[in-house]
């Protein structure tokens, strides 16, 4: 007996079709048409599903609140993009099969593999959590702490969808889900056994390669899916650009009795990239930058900048800044393995028992030489900053009876950040050779209730979250710390709570839903305890003082139905408040003789500012064969402290006011495909150091359009053939991301084989 999802999926067809249903009792059983349950089947019932062809679907949504919902009963903005999608439009990325979401922000410094960040309602990246089946994905030795040091990493291999939460999440998914989350799904694999094989190459000299399988045996009860991927582009932009990514991918799911499951899941990725050195103002632009306001981003022409990086003489003319200068023996490495193992019990009729561990590696290694055109050092250098998190998961869900279900849960987590440095300085009394060691856990409780009433139209979702940590004394090697001599007190303790309301009008397909909540994030390790080393002593820039970011947000909207369910509008509009911030300072806003660690600038706490705005978006099947989906989001993000040399610019750096996505996939027959992306985004400031100090400059924003074409020969009941070509930046637009270059047009050819 109790409540039950029923999802129906079929090949062609609407994927998806959703209905719940209940069991009253043990002698009240819903079985699939046919099928009769041993002892009962005189009281067996049919549940009838219908299912359309190719419409906009009504999905199954896990990330709103971590137990599965149709999309009707979603209270929250969230939208999905499914992993049919990303193979229809040639997506090799998961960053860049973000680009059309509402709000979202992708930013990609110099093609694939480059410095990835996302932003959700013009809120930073790091405000945005990043997880892998609903667990953290972040670097703890990262300068904040986040997952936006592995965007760049994370491939098409292994997920089944990706849903993107926006707004406040902490008092489901803790510290880091300020502006929202995006969950990666991953495929547990069902069905009869199927695979695929992929290749393709093209253009920045890139080569890809891709094998995945999948599939169902033992009648149901083993689930299993698996895929291996290597990208490699081995020019890039300016021919020494390369990057190279292995990404593995592999679970299984066993069902011991029908209430008895245990799962495993690991990912994992090793990745090479060249670097090139950051864009800088030179003094010789400092005639050509306005004596007050606002600097209009004008880039050194290219032949001159090769002149610059070979070290010979150049005209800057009305270039206000050099772009990203190419550094030759500059270059990253980096590598992350995540492992899932989660055990579900159900208990009795009404409730269920859930554990699961998570542990997580990451390594991330710089190393630089002499070579290069600006501030190279004088002989190889190596920094590495490696971090593990264990995570420990509990979580009860009662069903209370009425459509109303309560979950209480506990998450234990042990955070360790290890960050050696050393140098290859021929004269070993100044050789560098430092290390810092620093750890940390934290206990939270969270509780979540969630209820229906008027027979499901109107949904109601309360959650609240506590979390306590507890800093260990941290190690120091290679020199005198100024932290080792201070009593360390841990990070004060943490309280989020959030409140979600949605009313379904099922006649008119039209639903009314309603957020806000609070949400907090824990400064980082290297935010706390962060340093550099010169001259046989660390030079401080953390503060083990800091304390958490606090945000409260609040959005609200109206999505309708219409056309039997093939159009989808949606209106938000959303309200953020970021109350406290960490900020790195370097204009006078710490003193050193007041601060007890003696630093003439680093992180600090600060008064933030707000972002607020309006998202607008379209999903249409109207026509055979014809997918459309567009959006338009308007920002308006200010801080509350300037951080330019004036001190009369107040607007969030790297936030557009305006931007359009528009994705369109149009099938020609049976056999022949085309899909179409657009992602247009107005002017951004971002800041730029100058001889005079900090100013704000304003770049073009992105204008990108990429096409694929595919044609699918089908050689048996199972098997096909796949030819496709995908152009990137059809436009041939040269725009800069914060003053890095972005490829111009390229393209790839590929074969994929099904089975």
């Amino acid at each position: 007996a109790g409540e039950y999802l029923l999802e129906a999926v079929a090949p062609n067809f609407a994927a998806g079709s959703v209905i719940v249903f209940r069991i009253a009792s043990a002698r009240d059983r819903a079985v699939s048409a046919g099928v009769r349950a041993a002892g009962h089947a005189a009281a067996d019932a049919q549940v009838d599903v219908d299912i359309a062809l190719a419409q906009v679907r009504t999905e199954v949504i896990v990330t709103s609140t971590t137990t599965p919902l149709s999309s009707d009963q979603v209270s929250k903005a969230l939208d999905t993009v499914h992993r049919r999608q990303m193979e229809r439009h040639g997506e090799f990325s998961i960053p860049e099969a973000l680009r059309g979401v509402p709000g979202i922000r992708v930013r990609q410094q110099r093609g694939p593999g480059g410095n990835t960040s996302i932003q959700i309602r013009g809120l930073r990246s790091g405000d945005t959590a990043l997880l892998v089946d609903g667990y953290r994905l972040r670097d703890g030795a990262a300068t904040d702490g986040s997952g936006s040091s592995l965007l760049g990493d994370l491939m098409v291999v292994g997920a089944d969808r990706v849903e993107v939460l926006r707004g406040s999440g902490s008092s489901i998914y803790g510290t880091g889900a300020t502006a929202g989350a995006i969950n990666v799904v991953t495929d547990r694999g069902r069905g009869r056994p199927h695979g695929d094989l992929l290749a393709e190459g093209g253009g920045l000299g890139m080569m890809r390669g891709r094998a995945r399988f999948s599939g169902g045996v033992l009648n149901g009860r083993l689930h299993f899916s698996s895929g291996l991927a290597h990208l490699n582009v081995r020019n890039g932009i300016d021919g020494t650009d390369a990057f190279r990514n292995s990404t593995a991918h592999g679970s299984a799911h066993y069902a011991f009795t029908p209430r008895t499951s245990l799962s495993i899941r690991v990912l994992a990725a090793d990745s090479f990239l060249q670097l090139n050195d950051s864009p800088f103002v030179p003094a010789a632009a400092a005639a050509n930058l306005p004596a007050a306001g606002i600097v209009q981003a004008e880039a050194l022409p290219a032949a001159e900048q090769r002149l610059f990086e070979a070290g010979r003489p150049f005209a800057i003319g009305r270039a206000t800044f050099i772009a990203d200068p190419n550094d030759p023996d500059n270059r990253r490495s980096s590598s992350f393995f995540s492992g899932l193992v989660r055990f579900t019990q159900q208990l009795g009729a009404r409730g269920s028992l859930r554990l699961g561990y998570h542990g997580l590696d990451t390594k991330r290694e710089f190393r630089d030489g002499p070579a290069g055109s600006r501030f190279e050092p004088a002989f190889n250098n190596a920094s590495s900053f490696d971090s593990r998190i264990d995570t420990l998961r509990a979580r009860g869900d009662w069903e209370l009876g009425g459509g109303h279900l309560l979950s209480l849960g506990y998450e234990f987590e042990r955070e360790a950040y290890d960050s050696p440095s050393s140098d290859e300085n021929p004269d070993a009394r100044q050789r560098v050779n430092v290390r810092q060691k620093i750890s940390q856990r934290s206990h939270s409780v969270y509780t979540q209730g969630q209820s229906r009433w008027f027979g499901g139209k109107l949904q109601l979702s309360l959650s609240a979250r506590a979390q306590a940590f507890r800093l260990s004394q941290p190690e120091f090697q290679g020199g005198d710390s100024p932290y080792a001599a201070v009593a360390l007190a841990s990070p004060p303790a943490a309280y989020t709570g959030d409140a979600a309301v949605s009313y379904h009008f099922s006649q008119t397909g039209t639903k009314l839903r309603a957020h806000s909540g609070n949400a907090y994030k824990a400064p980082s390790l290297f935010q706390r305890f962060g340093s550099s080393f010169f001259f046989g002593s660390f030079s401080p820039f953390g503060d083990p003082r800091l304390r958490p970011e606090r945000t409260v947000a609040f959005d609200t909207g109206i999505d309708q139905w219409v056309a039997d369910r093939r159009l989808r509008l949606s209106a938000t509009y959303f309200y953020t408040r970021l109350q406290e911030i960490v900020i790195f300072d370097f204009s006078g806003g710490i003193n050193p003789a007041t601060d007890p660690f003696g630093r003439f600038g680093g992180y600090r706490n600060t008064g933030a500012g707000l972002a607020r705005g309006a998202e607008f978006s379209v999903a249409a099947s109207l026509a055979p064969g014809t997918d459309l989906s567009a959006s338009y989001t308007y920002t308006n993000s200010d801080e509350k402290i300037s951080q330019v040399a004036a001190g009369d610019f107040f607007k969030a750096f790297g936030v557009s006011d305006h931007s359009f996505a528009m994705t369109l996939t149009q099938r020609l027959g049976r056999r022949l495909e085309a899909a179409f992306d657009f992602f247009v985004a107005s002017a951004y400031p971002w800041p730029m150091f100058t001889p005079s100090g900090t100013r704000a400059f304003r770049f073009a924003g992105p204008v990108k359009a990429d096409l694929v074409v595919s044609y699918t020969v089908p050689l048996s009941d199972r098997r096909n053939l796949r030819v496709h070509g995908k152009v990137e930046n059809l436009l041939d637009n040269g725009y800069f991301e914060g003053g890095f270059r972005s490829p111009g047009i390229w393209g790839t050819v590929g074969l994929s084989f099904g089975f």
